[in-house]
């Protein structure tokens, strides 16, 4: 009993220490350095779905922004243009938003989020405008 407490006061801990004190802006900056890299668009990818899942959706936008403008056509490509409209939704930064989800119609038709993109872009351009 006593060595599974220490194992999930080690897990928990090492859980704290990554998610309060481990930054991403470098491996970021290093994937946009070696973007003709294969590993690049999934790293793209997944430090921005991190920065996503932490609430932090400035920079989640900035990875996503990355990812696209680097990777557009990716495999990450349909899934980063999704993520991009919510956090910039987030933001408040509506452009952005309708521009991703205008975007993903446009170059994912048959994609399989098409009818979410189509309802949340016709709710944007509702609520603030073409």
């Amino acid at each position: 009993m006593r060595t599974y407490v220490l194992i999930v006061l080690a897990i928990a801990g090492s859980y704290y220490y990554v998610t309060r004190k481990v930054e991403l802006n470098d491996p970021l900056a290093y994937a946009a350095k070696h973007k003709k890299q294969s590993w690049a668009p999934a790293a793209d990818y997944y430090i921005g779905v991190a920065y996503y899942q932490r609430s932090d959706y400035p920079r989640a936008q900035a990875a996503f922004t990355q990812l696209l403008a680097d990777h557009a056509t990716s495999y990450y490509s349909e899934k980063g243009l999704m993520y991009l409209a919510d956090t910039a939704e987030e933001n408040r930064d509506y452009e952005a938003a309708k521009a991703a989800l205008a975007r993903y119609l446009e170059e994912h038709p048959e994609g399989k989020d098409k009818e979410r993109a189509a309802k949340k872009l016709d709710f944007l351009r509702y609520k603030h405008g073409p």
